[in-house]
Order: structure tokens, then sequence, then C-alpha cells
């Protein structure tokens, strides 16, 4: 029986923007015990079918993991539960906190429902949520609470874009979705834009769509560095609406230039450690006027991928270039992300200037059009 109804609602979870989609929070941590708050509205606690007790508003339950068990103590007492609890709003609207005894992680709030199931050394939550308000959610996580409407629109048709192609990624888990940048990230229920709850509500089951009508791979990041990249300098694979080309809108923004620098001997023991064999007086600089895949200097003409470095030295973009000095070798970049896809300070500064998030969308995406998700397979249980 606890199987069949976790089967139900993650189906539930697929069937249209009116309906719900599971997520699981606090994805990086290791939860044993946690304090449930009901912020708004009355909750119920049901495990096997069973109503094991509720709480009003204003009042709280402590959750904790013993023995593979779960424990819900309240003012009422303690109940258990095997390996799944939901913890069960009475309307739509309801709201809850996560709180921890430690203050780590930190509070968050959350729409809606919550699953807690127990694993070999944790519990996991997953937020059964309305699909609109977990998009809101994301928007505000991925995008701040300052930018202007515009944005936020282009923001949240790419978040739901984004959650419609990939919602089977977690399903042998028993949800969709994790809430780190790993599928999106997602830190709790939009609570600070209005602007954003308005942009979703807008844009209300759109998503981008290529030439053939299928989901675009919605890609995203902080900043070009004046120049997006074409996917395949990234992840090998050629995708036409994914084309590198001049971004002046990202130009100057908070996340536009960095620099880095690396005593020289590291750097020399990093290349002959890559096989890129090099002698010792050897010019080790390195210009990339364009985004480039590979790095190539004067003396070696043997091939390391930009995002291997980047990776390795842990670097915000494959952007840059080198200047080789006789102790150090400095590091000029530009840009924070892959590259590939909207720039998120130049779809912002796009904004501003009073362009439309249909112009931002076009611009960073190639051969690109607008469907509502409700015309798409992704809604139709098999």
């Amino acid at each position: 029986m606890k199987l069949r109804l976790t089967i139900f609602f993650l189906l539930l979870a697929c069937i249209g923007v009116s309906q719900n989609i599971n997520i699981r929070i606090y994805s990086q941590n290791k939860i044993e015990t946690f304090v449930f708050y009901a912020k708004s509205g009355k909750y119920d606690f049901v495990a096997n079918n069973k109503l094991l007790c509720s709480i009003d508003e204003g009042q709280s339950a402590t959750i904790s993991r013993k023995n593979h068990k779960i424990y819900i103590t309240t003012k009422a007492g303690v109940q258990t539960a095997d390996t799944l609890l939901l913890i069960r709003g009475n309307t739509q609207e309801n709201i809850f906190q996560t709180r921890f005894h430690s203050n780590t992680p930190k509070a968050r709030e959350y729409d809606n429902d919550l699953y807690v199931k127990t694993s070999k050394n944790s519990l996991i939550l997953i937020n059964d949520v309305n699909f609109e308000k977990y998009i809101a959610g994301v928007v505000e996580s991925e995008g701040g609470a300052k930018a202007n409407i515009a944005y936020y629109k282009a923001q949240a048709i790419l978040c739901r874009t984004y959650a419609a192609k990939f919602y089977k990624r977690h399903l042998k888990s028993g949800y969709n979705l994790c809430d780190d940048v790993h599928c999106q990230a997602y830190l709790g229920r939009c609570r600070y834009s209005k602007a954003i709850e308005e942009a979703t509500k807008v844009t209300k089951g759109l998503v981008l769509v290529d030439e053939n009508q299928n989901l675009i791979e919605a890609t995203f990041y902080s900043n070009s560095g004046g120049e997006t990249s074409n996917s395949e300098l990234v992840w090998d694979k050629p995708i036409p609406y994914l084309r590198g080309k001049e971004d002046p809108f990202s130009v100057g923004q908070p996340r536009y230039e960095w620099k880095v620098k690396i005593p020289r001997t590291e750097w020399e023991a990093y290349l002959r450690k890559k096989g890129y064999p090099i002698a010792d007086s050897a010019d080790l600089s390195f210009e990339q006027f364009n985004r480039a895949k590979y790095l190539m200097a004067d003396c070696n003409d043997s091939l390391l991928l930009l995002t291997t470095i980047r990776s390795d030295w842990k670097l915000k973009s494959t952007f840059f270039c080198i200047d080789a000095r006789e102790d150090e070798v400095v590091f000029y970049g530009k840009g924070f992300g892959h590259g590939v896809g909207m720039s998120q300070e130049g779809a912002m500064e796009m904004a501003r200037q009073g362009y439309s998030y249909k112009d931002i969308l076009q611009f960073y995406y190639t051969n690109v059009s607008l469907m509502n998700i409700s015309n798409l397979k992704f809604f139709q249980i098999e």
C-alpha cells in the first residue's frame, strides 16, 4: 500500500500545471531531526492511510529518525510511522517552515505538503508542491528579488521548461527533482518579490521549444563575459538553439570580470601531470579573443580542455587569458558560469533597458518559440 500510495502521488505530479511536483529539499544535507512549523493552515500527519495526529496553524512538531522509524512529537504526545510519512495541509494555500535546533541548515519556508521518508542514515524530505509555486520559488532562488519583471518572466519560462524536460530525473528515487544546482536551485517558496509571483502567473504554462516543438535544454548561468558559448565547447554536443554570440548586455555587470593568480611552479607541475610537456623557459601565456575549447600555448600543440582546467582550479569560467610571469601565472577571466544559453546578468540588463521577456529569450536562444505546456506529452500519462 505504501508503494502504491507513493506512485499515485508521483503520477499526479505529472498531470498538469494545476497539479503538484515532488522536489527533494535539503538534498545536500544529512537530516536526523527537524521541526515542522505550521505557518499557515492546519496540517495532518498521515501514514499507511491512517491519521496519526494534527497540528493547527502556529503549532509545531518535531520529526526525528530512530531505528528506521519516524517519530512525530507534538504537545499531544508521540506517534510513529514506519518508512513514509505524509504531512498534508488542509488547503492549497497552506505554508510550512522547516527549522533545525542547531540552525544548520538554515530554516526555510515552503508551500503545500511534505513527505518524510527514511533512508539508511538520514531522513529524506520531499516537498509536494504546486508546479507553478515551485517555479516561483526557483526563480527567486536563482535570480534574487530585485530585478525587473521582464527578466523574471524570461527566467520563469526557462525554469518551467527545465522542470518539464527533466521531471523524471530522480523518479527512481521517489521524487522528480532535487533542490540543488544538479537540477535547479530551490530554497523554498517565493517570499520576497511580488514581481516574481506576477511574472510566474502571467507566463503560466509557457515553455520554450525548438524548431521541432521539443522542449529545449534551458541552460542559464550568471554572466557570459561578453560572449556566449556554443554548446559543443562545453559539452561536446552541438545543439542548434545553443549558439554563441556577442553579448554586450553582460559587459560591466558585477560578475563580468575576475582574476586569479597561481604560482608558476604549481601551474607547470599541473600541466606536466596532465601530459602537457613544457620546457622550463617556455612561454605559458595564453590568449582567448573568442571562446575556445582547448588550451593551446605557443610551446606545445597538445590539447587540454578548458572545462577541465576550470573544474580543477575552481575558476569562474573557461573564458580567460593567461599572463605567464617569472614567478606566477595570472588568469584574467570574463564571465561566471558555463556560458551556454542565457546570461542572467545580461538578461537583467536587457530588462532594465526596456526589452521584453520575448526579446530576452530570442536573443540568448536561436530559432526557438513559446508553447503552452499543456500541449506537450509531458502531461500525458502513458
